[in-house]
């Protein structure tokens, strides 16, 4: 009997140590590979655009940044479109998603979330012209909006049925669309339509109404619980010191709000 239960505990002990050792393996990668692959949207100002030189440039560019140089690693940017961040992070083509990815039920199915790191609140931004100061008054309104992001899942259900949505694949496009009076408005983070009404002033553009605050994350595949885990305690420890708050603040020019934690 004493044999049997000898046995059993050491193969107990051997399957714990093959599924710690497994969960260990990307990290582990990416330490002994000295590169990590980061997927960045950079059509999304200010947390990740081009600069006047072509450069990737934003507080999420400069928050991975941060991560690499913390690793001790080579980073690879991966540069997608808002709608295929978790897309491009599940076949594989990068380590983790840091691209002001906000954090949902849905997307919680799919992809494991960090600790945030960032905020963001959501509004409907317009010219002056358009008379508009509630979610009713978009009834009939021509509304754009970017695939992929928290406002596709979220202004549907506040505003009026006969609200006429027009989706576009990159925030770029939806900027385009709204200073060429395609649409009648355009739903976008605070930062986002302040950089869009500074940079055009003729416009007039003007926020009419805040939705909510939302907090982006770092995300990666399901089961690297050691690249989850290595991300949580960077956060935390990166937020303490006051590293991620800076780069928050010097790229959205306000300060980085309290953050919640898992």
């Amino acid at each position: 009997m004493k044999r049997y239960i000898l046995s059993s505990f050491v193969a107990a002990a051997l399957t714990l140590t093959a599924g710690l050792s497994a969960q260990a393996q990307t990290i582990d990668r990416i330490l002994k590979e000295k590169k990590i692959r980061i997927i960045a949207e950079v059509t999304a100002p200010p947390f990740g655009f081009f600069d006047k030189n072509g450069q990737p440039d934003g507080s999420e560019i400069a928050t991975t940044k941060q991560l690499a140089k913390d690793l001790s690693v080579e980073l690879e940017l991966v540069q997608d479109t808002g709608a295929q961040r978790i897309p491009a992070l599940l076949a594989g083509r990068a380590d983790v998603a840091i691209s002001s990815l906000s954090i949902t039920i849905d997307r919680a199915k799919t992809v494991m979330f960090a600790n945030p790191h960032g905020a963001h609140s959501m509004i409907f931004t317009a010219p002056a012209s358009v008379k508009i100061t509630s979610a009713e008054d978009l009834a009939k309104k021509r509304v754009g909006i970017t695939r992929g992001t928290l406002e596709e899942d979220t202004f549907p259900k506040i505003t009026p049925k006969d609200s006429q949505f027009v989706l576009f694949c990159d925030i770029a496009a939806t900027i385009q669309a709204l200073i060429s009076g395609q649409v009648d408005c355009a739903s976008f983070s605070s930062f986002i339509a302040k950089s869009v009404a500074d940079r055009n002033p003729d416009k007039q553009l003007e926020n009419i109404f805040t939705v909510a605050t939302e907090y982006s994350a770092a995300a990666v595949k399901p089961g690297d619980f050691d690249l989850l885990h290595f991300l949580n305690t960077w956060v935390w420890l990166r937020l303490s010191d006051g590293t991620l708050g800076k780069i928050y603040e010097e790229n959205t020019s306000v300060k980085l709000v309290d953050l919640p934690k898992f």
